[in-house]
């Protein structure tokens, strides 16, 4: 891994179905030069395929996180989301069919994980979701990085109506390709900052955000670097705004995969 394949890295974490030719006229490189790193990173075990990350008010669920000590891991089919961490907190997405109904699953987190350490449950409605978007997820569920054109054909859709649907999907917040990466491998660092003051912070860290989850009150940055050194300058940069900001360093996380119909 070097610096090339970690900003190939970052921006597929920007945006998981971002072109190749993008990213190599990005950095300057051959497209058989991009497909060569593409490839060797998959083969050391760096890169291993891609995920899709669905709202969960697409399907009808409300959701929240919250963050609780890692002394042991959790999992349920409610958790749609999962941060592990190095230090002392690993954050997990809930889903559930109400907000009160969100808080008794945390209260059953709590009695397996301890008392939870930071809760964050944005304001949201459930979403109902025209048929062509559901079809669309669909087929890109099974291929992350499908081409608008190769989904359109398999649907019997328009490549254009599939291209609208899929930005407006991403734009509003209901779908995020990711890559899934094995981050220690890869000599990078993945961080998130929860911080109560999310205007104040926000723009330092427009250079290393790769997703937000926040409704612009409070919320958690989560970011790239590609050292520990300037992971550090940018966490020293937002608790000098924010003192009060608590800093994650992720060592792995976890996307539900969903069924939509």
């Amino acid at each position: 891994m070097d610096e090339i394949d970690k900003k190939i890295l970052y921006y597929l974490l920007k945006d998981g179905r971002v072109s190749q030719r993008s990213i190599s006229e990005s950095l300057g490189l051959t497209p058989p030069t991009l497909v060569y790193r593409f490839k060797k990173m998959r083969e050391d075990g760096i890169l291993y395929g891609f995920s899709v990350l669905v709202n969960p008010n697409f399907y009808g669920k409300y959701y929240g996180f919250g963050a609780f000590k890692n002394i042991k891991d959790f999992s349920a089919d409610w958790i749609f989301f999962k941060l592990k961490c190095f230090e002392w907190l690993n954050v997990y997405g809930i889903e559930g069919n109400s907000i009160e109904d969100i808080k008794d699953k945390i209260s059953y987190m709590s009695k397996d994980l301890g008392e939870i350490q930071m809760t964050y449950v944005p304001e949201q409605e459930i979403i109902t979701p025209n048929q062509f978007d559901v079809r669309i997820l669909s087929k890109l569920l099974e291929d992350p990085r499908a081409q608008p054109s190769d989904i359109a054909e398999s649907l019997n859709l328009s490549s254009k109506l599939v291209s609208k649907r899929l930005k407006i999907m991403e734009s509003r917040g209901y779908i995020k390709v990711l890559p899934i990466i094995n981050i220690p491998k890869s000599g990078s660092v993945i961080f998130s900052m929860f911080s109560m003051r999310i205007k104040d912070i926000r723009n330092i860290l427009n250079e290393c955000r790769f997703m937000e989850i926040t409704d612009m009150k409070a919320g958690i940055q989560i970011c790239f670097a590609e050292s520990m050194e300037e992971a550090k300058k940018y966490i020293n940069a937002v608790r000098a705004v924010d003192k009060q900001a608590d800093v994650m360093l992720i060592y792995d996380y976890f996307i539900k995969r969903v069924d939509v119909k």
